[in-house]
């Protein structure tokens, strides 16, 4: 397999609060056909060619650490970074500091992915935005981060349907899964929590920014509640 030029972090240090009343462990090791979540998603990333990936994380990391070691297991090399207090997405991401070389590929870790990772990647490179994230169409706007995308793959918004203006081009949903330019995370601020959807994309674009879309039809599957993960085993059975 052919090596990207590009690392990847999973984004993983959040509370697991939703997913409490079915197990105390945190969300990476989630079982999923019988094995944790984490060693799905690693396995794909190391299947469309990443070497190192960081490995963001706070709730128990100490559990994570002890199931993934240094990765060489899955084909990778894991980077652990444990957040002493919530820093949110970007703020987790930014705390990374000079350890971002290039492009990073950003993964939240109650994801189920499977699609095509090296053609998210060519897509980036060729467009050479600032940001470009995956998006699709969704069922549950209303508790979605929303994008608008013009015919060209162009982002003009990023938002929740709350607050969303009229729609300039096709309204979709982002995956959270997208791929950053390093510069970008000097959005975030470096010691307040900030999120990428809510904070830095949109300020991204307010300062002419270019963010593309990656557009998929499947293939990114939010299990990061009870009942999401409940309907995903049993469909996937």
């Amino acid at each position: 397999m052919e090596k990207v030029q590009a690392q990847a972090t999973i984004l993983a240090g959040g509370q697991g609060t939703r997913m409490r009343s079915f197990t105390h462990e945190p969300k990476a090791l989630l079982p999923v056909h019988g094995r944790p979540l984490l060693a799905h998603q690693l396995e794909w990333l190391q299947k469309a060619g990443f070497e190192e990936v960081f490995l963001c994380l706070g709730y128990r990391a100490d559990r994570v650490r002890e199931v993934f070691k240094d990765g060489s297991e899955y084909g990778v090399s894991l980077i652990y970074q444990v957040e002493e207090s919530p820093r949110g997405t970007a703020g987790a991401v930014r705390d990374l500091g000079s350890a971002i070389t290039g492009d990073l590929l950003v993964l939240y870790g109650d994801l189920i992915v499977d699609f095509d990772a090296r053609s998210l990647m060519r897509r980036h490179a060729e467009t050479g935005a600032a940001a470009t994230l995956v998006v699709r169409p969704t069922d549950h706007p209303e508790d979605s981060d929303l994008a608008d995308v013009d015919d060209d793959g162009k982002i003009s918004w990023i938002g929740r349907l709350n607050n969303a203006p009229e729609s300039a081009g096709e309204r979709l949903g982002c995956c959270a899964v997208w791929v950053v330019r390093p510069a970008l995370t000097e959005y975030a601020p470096l010691h307040a929590p900030s999120d990428f959807a809510r904070d830095v994309f949109p300020k991204a674009l307010a300062s002419g920014e270019r963010l593309e879309a990656h557009r998929i039809e499947s293939g990114a599957r939010d299990i990061g509640t009870p009942e999401r993960y409940a309907r995903y085993c049993e469909e996937s059975a």
